[in-house]
């Protein structure tokens, strides 16, 4: 069935089947996708982690306010896109880092209730003003090919530059693109000039005529055409027709250049009293007694001057004969006069303040006063005679219209909300009272309906529920705003077996800042503190609970230990000085932590222990932390521990190399070697990656360690290609260490003093770097490649696949993660497998598996084409002496 062109021109991604395919397509796309809830993000394309310099994982199920810098600016845009249903527009945004960013959205649309779909423009924000050119929007004409109602481009010299299949099916032969054409060759519009809004399609081929629709296109000057599958009413040639003269209703042709009437039948005669040649040198608008200036002329309700006086008819207007030069106007004999409702209602009601709208006993609108009009944005000439459900949004179905009937029948009132349709296609909420209004023998006549601009209530209504849960002085939530919250994030929670945690904040002597600098220099401490907090963690929602203490909810946590990371993350807002004077002071806080489920199931029992677990921390002093959980503080302090000893594991020589095959698993040939970092620690022994990784990361020592390890893989291959035997060989880099401003000179500077081949030297680049990669890192990736250093993306298939980015950058290899290795015996994972080898298989790109551990998947993947294989079936990961006795 063809689309309502009133629906959202969006595709519909709610069957999951159709989801797929229009993610991929976006994932083509440099216009950022968001697919959302009222709440929370359902998904993201890439483009959207690039704008947005944020990771996949730190925007897919994540509450929707996490996009903005704060409470006020979630409520505002979903206000905006949600409630008014702007179209264009900016967004104030929060990026990664904390930073703030205004990003321009070129469409904005309801999917089905409770969803929508929001499109991001790359292009910097220019201004979005009346005068300000819309940005370029390439978005629509892709979107065109998903309808199934033709769909056609039009240039602003008429020309047809882009038509979509069912276009191409209705106007032309097989193998007619259509593109290039005038549109004058396949069909006429009512309206030419026309920018936006319906218009009657006259196809050339003299087929009957369609009902279309203009929106504004991609650049400016440009329009789309969606065309429905309805016909208009057909037109007749009724100046020739023996039936139009002797028809039983009134029927005029009016000209229309001047609304000189000239045909009339003969009821139009004896129902204007006018001789029937006397009609045709009259003007129409001396039969009507509401004619309204320079509008074309609409069917509706019509008040009309008769033999007898005035009267109310229903009236039809058509084009005659295909064209727009004449129009046939029917309407209905006198039946009664007017006005139909007693005492002149409409005439009271007319100068009312309020906006009032005036149906019959049929629910058709008889009457609109003015305030009516200027809410509306509709004239009372065009509302004539409509139905209320035909002003109305397509968000109300049948069921709230015939509800209004019922309660109007039986008990004479009705009120609720009303979406209402201007003019141009906007939504506006409006509150809507009806009363029944009866004759003397009860017989209805009339329904008044008193409107109210909604939008308003709901401003005033969402600002007083924002007080309600926010803090004043901070803008912060309060614990009513996180405790509505965390029963939400328990669903989740419970769904994907994740971890919760409360984490409760006391200042430590707030009161003697307050009375040594005074309650103004608290108070912009506090808002200091806000921003900060806001900004320390995405996983985190902050509030304020107190005057001095603040608590924050964590989700989105696979794994216990890491909750004792974003806690750091927390604890790291108080670790740069405060201004208050214009002087630098310190602030520590303590901090107690609870973690759901296992210690507590709900709220007020995680509340209640980390409450406990807060003030156990200021028993061990200022700036203290303490979880509930025994376990945790172990950990808290090992990683403590840990973060002291390896602040000197280089200067110690305690950084190590080890190296793990590359194999040819065809032939079981040695291709290359993985460099593997390993820590000796004096007490634990050799350490794993996985063991302190994260806290060097967080540490900013994980660049120090990354260097040495880049030094040490450099040397121990020159000592191989001296011996002529040459092993290429891969090192891993994080994201501090690719974002270095020395990342060039450390990588050359050791390929240089190990006298090391470049391009025997591959740098492992994580895939979530390329998802908001920075101008830097495309830089320094460059200045890699021109070295001769090999570039391999790691990580495939654990994230969204950054395919745009990918072509940016020099880029050699790929190579799978090893969680879509463990798992490509699995049918749904190996179709991943396949795709994703597939994409790089067509980009040229080497493909490399990581983590194969056992021959049923080495066999798999070879089936796949995927022959470069790493892991433990292959070896394990040896010393450089032993990893030199494998190549001898």
């Amino acid at each position: 069935m063809p689309r309502d062109p009133d629906e959202p021109f969006v595709p519909d991604l709610s069957e999951g089947a159709e989801a797929g395919l229009y993610l991929s397509l976006f994932e083509l796309m440099n216009e950022g996708l968001i697919i959302t809830s009222d709440e929370t993000i359902l998904e993201v394309n890439s483009a959207v982690c690039r704008l947005m310099e944020r990771s996949y994982r730190d925007l897919a199920g994540q509450p929707l306010s996490t996009l903005f810098p704060s409470e006020r600016a979630f409520l505002n845009a979903r206000a905006a896109l949600f409630i008014q249903g702007e179209m264009r527009g900016s967004l104030r945004v929060r990026l990664g880092g904390g930073r703030e960013r205004d990003l321009a959205y070129v469409a904005a649309a309801r999917i089905r209730p409770g969803v929508h779909a929001i499109i991001l423009s790359p292009d910097p924000v220019t201004g979005l003003g009346a005068e300000a050119p819309r940005p370029a929007d390439t978005v629509w004409p892709r979107l065109a090919a998903a309808l199934d109602q033709p769909a056609l481009v039009i240039n602003g010299q008429d020309r047809i530059v882009a038509a979509n299949a069912p276009a191409r099916r209705r106007f032309a032969a097989s193998d007619d693109p259509l593109t290039g054409r005038p549109l004058a060759q396949i069909c006429r519009l009512s309206d030419p000039d026309r920018e936006h809004g319906p218009v009657t399609v006259y196809p050339a081929d003299d087929s009957p005529a369609l009902h279309g629709r203009l929106l504004t296109g991609p650049e400016p000057g440009w329009r789309i055409l969606l065309l429905s599958g309805t016909a208009p009413v057909a037109p007749v040639d009724a100046r020739s027709s023996r039936a139009f003269r002797h028809a039983p209703m009134p029927m005029l042709v009016v000209r229309a250049a001047d609304g000189r009437i000239v045909a009339a039948n003969d009821a139009a005669a004896t129902v204007h009293g006018h001789a029937r040649q006397s009609l045709l040198q009259m003007h129409l608008d001396a039969l009507r007694e509401d004619a309204p200036a320079g509008e074309p002329l609409r069917g509706g309700l019509w008040r009309l001057r008769g033999a007898d006086g005035a009267f109310v008819a229903k009236t039809q207007v058509q084009p005659l004969d295909g064209g727009h030069d004449e129009w046939l106007v029917i309407h209905d004999a006198p039946s009664h006069p007017w006005p139909t409702h007693p005492a002149g209602i409409g005439r009271h009601l007319a100068g009312s303040a309020h906006a009032v709208l005036i149906t019959d006993a049929e629910h058709r609108v008889v009457s609109a006063n003015s305030a009516f009009e200027q809410l509306s944005g509709h004239a009372e000439s065009t509302l004539l005679g409509e139905p209320l459900d035909a002003i109305a949004t397509s968000r109300h179905d049948a069921d709230l219209f015939d509800t209004m009937r019922t309660a109007l029948s039986e008990q004479g009132h009705w009120q609720g909300e009303l979406w209402l349709r201007s003019p141009s296609g906007e939504a506006c909420p409006e509150w809507i009272a009806f009363n029944t209004v009866r004759d003397a023998g009860g017989r209805t006549i009339a329904h008044i309906g008193l409107f109210s601009d909604l939008s308003v209530r709901q401003q005033a209504e969402a600002r007083a529920e924002y007080l309600a849960n926010h803090d004043a002085l901070t803008g912060l939530p309060n614990q009513r705003f996180i405790e509505a919250r965390f029963d939400e994030a328990l669903v989740s929670a419970q769904r994907q077996r994740q971890h919760l945690a409360l984490v409760c904040m006391d200042i430590d002597g707030f009161r003697a800042t307050n009375e040594r600098f005074g309650a103004n220099a608290g108070d912009l401490v506090l808002q200091q503190l806000a921003g900060r907090l806001r900004h320390s963690s995405t996983r985190a929602q902050i509030a304020r609970t107190g005057s001095d203490q603040f608590c924050a909810l964590l989700s989105g946590i696979d794994l216990i230990s890491e909750v004792d990371r974003e806690v750091e993350h927390i604890r790291d807002a108080f670790a740069q000085p405060f201004a208050i004077d214009g002087e630098a002071h310190g602030i520590t806080a303590c901090l107690g932590v609870a973690i759901f489920p296992g210690d507590g199931q709900d709220f007020a029992s995680l509340w209640r222990e980390a409450g406990n677990a807060m003030r156990n921390a200021r028993l061990e002093g200022p700036g203290s932390c303490h979880f509930h959980t025994a376990e945790l503080n172990a950990a808290s302090l090992e990683r403590m521990a840990l973060e002291s000893a390896l602040a000197s594991a280089v200067e110690r020589d305690a950084v190590r190399v080890h190296f793990q095959p590359v194999t040819d698993a065809s032939t079981g040939a040695l291709l290359g070697a993985e460099a593997l970092l390993r820590w000796a620690h004096p007490d634990l022994g050799l350490l794993k990656p996985s063991q302190f990784m994260s806290i060097a990361e967080s540490s900013g020592l994980d660049c120090v360690i990354g260097f040495e390890v880049v030094r040490l893989a450099c040397q121990h291959a020159a000592e191989w290609h001296q011996a002529h035997i040459t092993v290429p060989v891969a090192i891993n880099a994080t994201a501090n260490m690719l974002a270095h401003d020395h990342l060039v000179e450390q990588i050359s500077a050791a390929i240089t003093q190990s006298g090391l081949p470049a391009d025997t030297v591959e740098l492992n680049v994580p895939v979530q770097c390329l998802l908001a990669p920075a101008d830097a890192l495309t830089r320094h990736l460059f200045a890699l490649d021109s070295l001769g250093v090999r570039i391999a993306v790691t990580g495939l298939g654990a994230q969204a696949l950054p395919l745009q980015h990918m072509l940016d950058i020099p880029v050699h290899s790929v190579k799978l993660d090893r969680s879509l290795v463990r798992d490509c015996l699995q049918e749904g994972r190996a179709r991943l497998t396949r795709a994703t080898l597939a994409v790089a298989d067509s980009l040229g790109l080497r493909t490399q598996a990581v983590g194969v551990e056992s021959q049923a998947q080495a066999e798999a993947l070879m089936a796949l084409g995927c022959t470069r294989h790493q892991g433990h079936l292959y070896g394990a990961p040896l010393p450089p002496d032993e990893f030199a006795q494998l190549l001898s």
